[in-house]
């Protein structure tokens, strides 16, 4: 597939040229040549990419949801050149939520981790074992002193 205003080589499929960035028309034999320049209608804004907050997500919290979440994040730069609009912005979603759903699970581990610990904790004090210890009869020898 050629673009019909610079002659660029484009992947079969897209909505724009990469070089030019003219929009292509499905219908080749209207007025305008098939191609429509400058403003292109019905184009939004670039997706985000969430490729910073992969890198973030792998490095410091979870690395096989990070890395997952790396692909999909360097897919979308290269399908919205390509003019893959929405190819991009799915790609984009599936980035951003590998890296939340990343982040969110090591978020449940260290909460579960911390209750888990409290949990410990409090119950070393209220068993048995503790009041008849050594350490109980040191802090009651303590007190009473």
């Amino acid at each position: 597939m050629y673009c019909r205003n610079c002659g660029s080589v484009l992947p079969d499929g897209a909505k724009f040229c990469t070089n030019c960035g003219c929009g292509l028309t499905a219908d080749p034999g209207q007025a305008s040549a098939g191609y429509s320049c400058g403003n292109v209608s019905g184009r939004r804004g670039r997706p985000a990419s969430y490729l910073a907050l992969s890198i973030i997500v792998t490095l410091f919290c979870c690395i096989p949801f990070g890395i997952v979440s790396i692909v999909y994040a360097s897919k979308v730069d290269s399908c919205w050149n390509n003019g893959l609009e929405d190819e991009a912005r799915e790609n984009s979603r599936k980035a951003r939520n590998w890296a939340l759903w990343g982040m969110g699970l090591v978020v449940l581990f260290y909460v579960i981790y911390l209750l888990l610990i409290a949990l410990g904790v409090v119950a070393a004090f209220w068993t048995e074992d503790f009041f008849s210890s050594d350490i109980y009869d040191v802090m009651t020898a303590y007190r009473n002193f």
